[in-house]
């Protein structure tokens, strides 16, 4: 048998980057919508104090 071809249980330490690149961009992409929706909300109120 081969132990360098990949099998459908891979090695721990190959799990282990996986979940922490699932992290991670779970991470980000959760920053990225919570700063899109404060910089939404603050042009929101700058419009709406300038227009009333």
């Amino acid at each position: 048998m081969n132990d360098d071809r990949p099998t459908s249980d891979p090695t721990p330490a190959r799990r282990d980057r996986l979940v922490r690149a699932v992290y991670t961009l779970a991470a980000s992409a959760t920053r990225g919508l919570a700063t899109g929706a404060g910089s939404a909300a603050g042009t929101w109120i700058v419009w709406w104090i300038t227009h009333h």
